[in-house]
């Protein structure tokens, strides 16, 4: 199968030769790790081969994804931008808009001109239904005008989708058709986003085919980044998390050697992130939480004993570093157990021995 390039040399070489084509994959990482960059390079290697790309921004408008492309030196005049921003405003409508109906539109690069200004024109609901719907229509209306399929889409930001557009709703069913959706257009689909919580494995990541994580953090004074793929499902690939840099031509991933950070301090050590060393000290608060629960249920002669056999699967699972299988382990453990106490009665009162009588000298 051929593979897709990202336009990264070294993480095409984490991939083992690049993406699995047709597939949607997630882009992970903090504020300003660069899943951005990672982004716009992968969809100016799709250019560079004179293939359809497609962009849908959620996060920026239009103009301001321009501005900062721009200072990178990239031409992406070709790209389709899809303004699926949550914020909509009023354009200046332009011969290369096209309305279909919802606050949504679709426009090329090179006529991204203006921001919007406009607070006196209403602005329409954006939501997962819209959005999918537009998509869907700029696909039928490309393939109609040009008989070819977008090759690669770029989702720019699910978490902005969840956060702005899923509010009181089972945002997990949506999502999953969401996915759904995208992986039936069959375009090379990454789609970035963030973990809002890291507890709960959210539905993207476990629906999704792959999942590349950037790194960032604070070392003495220098900020930090790194690269490191979750999950490739149907391919070999690097697993070691790899130093990452940002440079005025783009992203670049060495191959070198694993990232490394200060080993004299109390920070994260070599092939940990910032994230993964505060997730082990959550899952050590929980375990602890636990274990301070199952004294107390002893004490009510409370029967716990599959709950203390699955606490030791947490603890194996922490002490073999899969911190997540051991957070969702303790968790699960931390309900049940509170559950139950809650039910059971209150323990009785400890009596208190007797005085010794005092003996006459």
């Amino acid at each position: 199968m051929d593979r897709v390039k990202t336009g990264i040399a070294g993480l095409d070489t984490m991939l083992n030769g690049g993406l699995l084509p047709a597939r949607p994959y997630v882009i992970s990482g903090p504020t300003g790790s660069g899943k951005t960059i990672l982004s716009a390079h992968f969809l100016l290697e799709g250019l560079g081969h004179h293939e359809p790309c497609l962009l849908v921004t959620l996060d920026e408008p239009p103009i301001e994804v321009k501005s900062n492309m721009a200072t990178f030196g990239w031409n992406l005049d070709r790209l389709k931008i899809l303004d699926a921003t949550p914020d909509v405003r009023a354009h200046k409508r332009q011969r290369s808009v096209i309305d279909v109906g919802t606050a949504l539109d679709v426009r090329d690069r090179e006529d991204v001109t203006e921001i919007r200004q406009s607070s006196q024109i209403r602005a329409l609901e954006v939501n997962v239904h819209s959005v999918q719907k537009m998509i869907k229509q700029e696909f039928a209306h490309h393939l109609e005008r040009t008989k070819e399929r977008y090759k690669r889409i770029v989702i720019d930001s699910m978490t902005a989708l969840k956060m702005f557009s899923m509010q009181g709703q089972d945002h997990r069913v949506l999502t999953q058709s969401f996915l759904r959706f995208l992986a039936e257009l069959e375009s090379t689909t990454l789609i970035v986003s963030e973990r809002l919580d890291r507890k709960i494995l959210e539905t993207e990541f476990f629906l999704s085919r792959g999942e590349i994580r950037l790194h960032k953090w604070v070392d003495g004074s220098v900020v930090r980044r790194a690269i490191s793929i979750e999950k490739f499902r149907g391919s070999a690939f690097d697993d070691k998390m790899r130093p990452v840099s940002i440079t005025d031509k783009g992203m670049v991933v060495y191959l070198d050697g694993p990232a490394q950070t200060r080993v004299a301090s109390a920070g994260p050590t070599a092939g940990e992130s910032l994230l993964e060393t505060r997730l082990i000290d959550e899952v050590s608060n929980v375990i602890e939480s636990v274990m301070k629960g199952i004294e107390d249920a002893h004490r009510r002669q409370v029967p716990v004993r599959d709950i203390e056999v699955s606490l030791s699967r947490a603890m194996l699972a922490f002490q073999r570093r899969n911190y997540r299988k051991a957070m969702k382990i303790a968790l699960a453990c931390d309900s049940d157990l509170k559950e139950r106490l809650r039910q059971a009665p209150p323990a009785p009162p400890t009596a208190i021995p007797p005085r010794p009588p005092l003996v006459a000298r």
